[in-house]
């Protein structure tokens, strides 16, 4: 497995967006701007004026004008960024200890053989989506178990913790597909975005405290993208509601060579680390976080949203557990709704520093993200490839939050 650092292409090259790289040529000795000197066989007006140059390219006229954001349960994403499509996770069965085949097959099928509105000025009346590169937060059966087959069924890159390419290469998929994260990688989808890997930290029960160590080695993601607008969107994903002290303390990670040898590996803790990437961005903070699970959220988002100016919250992580004995299923929709009023601490918060909450009624919605910031839209082709409604909740009935009642803590 590759667990290489710095900027990471999606794939072997990217098309170079300069003629120079391309095989251009800068013109040389025998080129010339305006008019050739006089060669004889006429004489030139003194008074003639060489032509105004070409006014100089707009450096944003491909730049993308939005990113399309699609949620299809707990934390799974597909961002689609100009014609760069990335998923998140894909956990579209939570269930199991092995992939299920035809269950990629169907939700892969959906993302990018759905006809969706183009919404460019520019564009075809509709377009499709893509995947081009995957990312995975950290490593638990309700995020990762379907990792493998999204390997095999696009051949694209994963961006995943160390030990899920070690579950990959054992499941058949190449070792050069997959980059071992340690935080601080720059994924370029683009000349125009890119995805910086955070190291971050999992989320904690009432009075726990990780210490560093506590739960798997967990990731987010911070996107940032330049638009035609000039607009810089910007957003962090990331699953967590551990906060206070776990936020500040250095994350430690032991590993045990074949030979039985430990190594222990100290990196900066979760909010020096999420400060560097938003620094390397050329940014002071970011507009836009899709935060979870939705449990403790209140907890994170004290620190969190001041300290980086956080415009929106969009909550996920959710539809994970049962309730009332329905299970996860994307063909039954969300069994049950996320509601503010569950989590009172995190809604009495948000409003006090007027952040508005936007969060999903089904799977696949969908939102556009621009410059006048996130808007829903319909996404009708694809949701009824899973016989859902155009809008809103169904066809399954919904049932109360299991956890409702015990989604924050006394000192949250």
């Amino acid at each position: 497995m590759k667990h290489s650092k710095g900027v990471l292409p999606i794939a072997a090259c990217i098309l170079s967006a300069s003629l120079l790289g391309c095989g251009g040529s800068s013109g040389g000795s025998g080129g010339f701007v305006g008019f050739p000197p006089n060669s004889g066989g006429g004489s030139q007006d003194p008074g003639a004026s060489n032509p105004s140059p070409p006014p100089p390219e707009d450096p944003l006229k491909n730049a993308p004008e939005f990113a399309r954001m699609t949620w299809f349960g707990i934390t799974n994403w597909h961002y689609q960024i100009g014609d760069k499509g990335v998923l998140l996770d894909g956990e579209v069965v939570n269930g199991g200890r092995d992939a299920n085949p035809a269950a990629v097959t169907k939700a892969l099928n959906a993302l990018i053989a759905s006809p969706v509105p183009s919404l460019s000025k520019d564009g075809d009346s509709t377009s499709k989506l893509s995947v081009d590169a995957i990312l995975l937060g950290h490593i638990h059966p309700d995020h990762s178990v379907q990792l493998p087959e999204w390997a095999k069924q696009t051949g694209k890159m994963v961006y995943a913790p160390p030990a899920e390419c070690a579950t990959l290469v054992s499941k058949g998929i190449p070792a050069e597909q997959c980059v071992g994260l340690k935080g601080g990688e720059v994924i370029k989808l683009s000349e125009f975005a890119s995805v910086r890997a955070v190291r971050w930290v999992h989320s904690v029960d009432c009075d726990e405290y990780s210490n560093g160590t506590g739960g798997p080695e967990t990731f987010g993601f911070l996107f940032t993208v330049k638009t035609k607008s000039g607009k810089v969107l910007s957003w962090y994903t990331s699953d967590s509601g551990a906060g206070g002290p776990d936020l500040t303390a250095p994350r430690k990670v032991t590993t045990v060579d074949a030979q039985g040898v430990s190594t222990t590996t100290t990196y900066g803790s979760p909010l020096t680390n999420l400060k560097a990437a938003i620094k390397d961005a050329g940014l002071d903070g970011f507009d836009v976080w899709q935060g979870g699970p939705e449990s403790r959220m209140v907890y994170q988002a004290r620190t969190v949203i001041p300290t980086f100016g956080v415009k929106t919250f969009m909550p996920h992580h959710l539809n994970s557990r049962a309730a009332n004995g329905q299970s996860f299923a994307l063909t039954y929709g969300m069994h049950y709704a996320y509601s503010a009023d569950d989590q009172p601490k995190l809604k009495e918060f948000l409003s006090a520093l007027d952040v508005p909450q936007i969060y999903p009624t089904n799977y696949f919605d969908a939102w556009v993200y621009d410059k006048d910031g996130v808007r829903a839209i319909k996404n009708t082709a694809m949701k009824a490839v899973y016989g859902l409604p155009s809008e809103g909740a169904g066809p399954g009935q919904q049932y109360p939050n299991p956890r409702a009642g015990s989604l924050e803590c006394p000192a949250d």
